[in-house]
């Protein structure tokens, strides 16, 4: 089958992921202030630099905006009424490239994770695909919080759990006081629509979909892209030791110790019995993720280009990466930010484009990855060949190529299996990358 034949249905389950309503099941709402005094995650800095890049461009348009037409005034002599010329080219400037709040973001964020979780299924052994019936949609993790009303238990761990469904063993407490409970489970959208309409009018209880950038650990994505953390890369395999180097300092001991992605896995799913099974669901998790990585690359392309290639009918339906991931989805707050040049989101398109979603596709780092059960089978970890060094032919595709990690961390957040995604990095280093993303998120609030 010719890839222009179904590139309609690809873009279709595109769609499905954007225009999915976010009205329904909002009605229990938790805003973002909350969400960050509950979870200290990568979607804090995030939202920051995404802001800050926003005012920089409202900033600079405005200044270019004033230069261009005092540059005509003095052409045309219109030196009378200056000031106010310029208080409507202001004016003008502040309408059509507006600088957007974290409140805009978190609401785009929030909508985008609504729509993965009414509408991305998964059937039998195939891989991950979008349907337009919310029954049919996979379980995926989300954030409830109840209120204790006076002294009563109801509302407390136990309660909330039950009403899901739920064991205690298949949830993870966030926080618990006197008044409030908030834990995570695995739960359909559908069943949270059910437990909310039940409480409703009573404002007892909030259930939202846990978002993707917020399970990626805070400081992970400033980790995997500093030049520190970066897999080696040895072009030269096999060569003598320098003898001039007798001793090794710290920056080439950097390239001994193992660079690992640690993933945990959403409530309910881990505790496999056997090692075995728990491979048996991340072979399933990295096919998802090279699936909708290929989807990706296949619709960047042209038509006349497109045709050239077959395309499998199991990724009909399929949803690409760059869709799957909130950061680099087509909502209005998300676009709209790109197509006016802001930086944060610009590198989270070009890590996607120059890493999984690309030509190369990472095939490489997904070839040498190795994979670690953590204990008890609830999470593991992805070593990513730090020692070996791939061939220089295949440094592009391999895991030295810092497109390639961010892409894997993006999409492993944005799937329904996980509940966590962090790096693993030296305690010199680390401390270090720590302590300046601490004063920077310090600096941001202190505004």
């Amino acid at each position: 089958m010719m890839i222009s034949n179904i590139t309609i249905i690809i873009l279709s389950a595109a769609g499905l992921l954007s225009v999915a309503s976010l009205s329904e099941g909002m009605h229990d709402r938790l805003d973002l202030r909350e969400f960050q005094q509950l979870l200290r995650t990568s979607l804090d800095s995030e939202l920051v630099r995404i802001v800050d890049e926003s005012r920089k461009a409202k900033s600079l348009g405005t200044f270019d905006q004033q230069r261009i037409h005092i540059r005509k005034s003095n052409v045309r002599r219109r030196a009378n009424g200056q000031n106010n010329a310029d208080s409507r080219d202001n004016e003008l400037q502040l309408n059509t490239n507006p600088s957007i709040t974290a409140d805009n973001v978190w609401e785009d964020i929030m909508q985008h994770a609504w729509s993965k979780a009414k509408t991305i299924k998964r059937d039998g052994h195939r891989g991950l695909s979008v349907t337009e019936h919310s029954l049919e949609a996979h379980p995926c993790p989300f954030l409830v919080c109840g209120r204790k009303q006076h002294d009563s238990d109801r509302n407390g761990i136990q309660h909330i759990v039950a009403l899901f469904g739920k064991q205690f063993d298949q949830s993870v407490t966030i926080s618990s006081s006197h008044n409030e409970t908030c834990l995570i489970l695995t739960t359909t959208a559908h069943k949270v629509q059910q437990v909310l309409n039940s409480y409703e009018g009573r404002g007892s209880l909030v259930a939202v979909p846990l978002l993707d950038i917020s399970k990626i650990h805070y400081g992970t994505i400033d980790e995997v892209s500093s030049q520190g953390w970066a897999v080696p890369f040895r072009e030269r395999q096999g060569r003598l030791p320098d003898k001039k180097s007798s001793t090794k300092n710290e920056t080439e001991a950097i390239n001994d110790w193992e660079r690992v992605i640690s993933v945990n896995f959403a409530p309910g799913l881990g505790g496999m019995k056997e090692e075995a099974q728990l491979l048996d669901v991340v072979n399933k998790m990295m096919g998802d993720i090279q699936d909708m990585g290929e989807v990706g690359w296949l619709r960047s392309m042209r038509d006349d280009e497109a045709e050239q290639f077959l395309i499998d009918e199991s990724l009909i339906g399929v949803p690409a990466l760059s869709d799957m991931f909130s950061l680099t989805s087509s909502l209005r707050i998300i676009s709209n930010t790109y197509e006016n040049g802001n930086a944060r989101i610009k590198f989270w398109h070009d890590s996607l484009k120059d890493g999984i979603e690309s030509e190369h596709a990472c095939s490489e780092m997904f070839t040498t990855l190795f994979v670690k059960p953590q204990t008890g089978y609830n999470g593991y970890d992805l070593v990513l060949n730090p020692t070996d060094g791939p061939p220089a032919k295949h440094y592009e595709s391999s895991s030295s190529n810092p497109a390639c990690v961010t892409s894997l961390i993006a999409a492993l957040s944005a799937h329904p299996y996980v509940l966590s995604v962090k790096a693993s990095f030296p305690i010199y280093h680390g401390w270090n990358v720590a302590k300046k993303l601490d004063a920077a998120y310090s600096r941001s609030f202190d505004r």
